[in-house]
């Protein structure tokens, strides 16, 4: 997966944070997407307008980005949920976990292409 495709739903992500209309957004919200394999569209559902991720679900510029990312967001919510204060020091925004772990999937590289 291009590095790319993973940081540019950084730059979305951070614009949802910052415009603090998403604070409501829990990190048992977060959990439950995992859970269920949908944290890139209960995030298009939840913010609507607001963001755009069609290159990611709807292009196939990525590739199959939704299952890379949902992929590894449940490895990371299988190996850490209910340990994010002390590893990422996030406690209250849903949005923030969801930043997090997308930096953590860049640092792990694993099928990360950085070129």
């Amino acid at each position: 997966m291009k590095v790319t495709a993973l940081t540019g739903i950084i730059l979305q992500i951070n614009s949802l944070v910052d415009s603090q209309k998403y604070n409501h957004i829990s990190i048992s919200d977060v959990h439950q997407a995992i859970e269920s394999g949908r944290v890139l569209r209960f995030i298009k559902e939840s913010c609507g307008s607001d963001i755009d991720l069609s290159i990611h679900l709807e292009s196939g510029a990525y590739g199959d980005f939704e299952s890379f990312f949902e992929e590894k967001m449940n490895q990371i919510y299988n190996a850490y949920a209910g340990d994010e204060r002390r590893k990422w020091g996030v406690s209250n925004l849903g949005l923030c976990l969801i930043l997090a772990w997308t930096n953590e999937i860049i640092q792990w590289g694993e099928g990360v292409d950085f070129s």
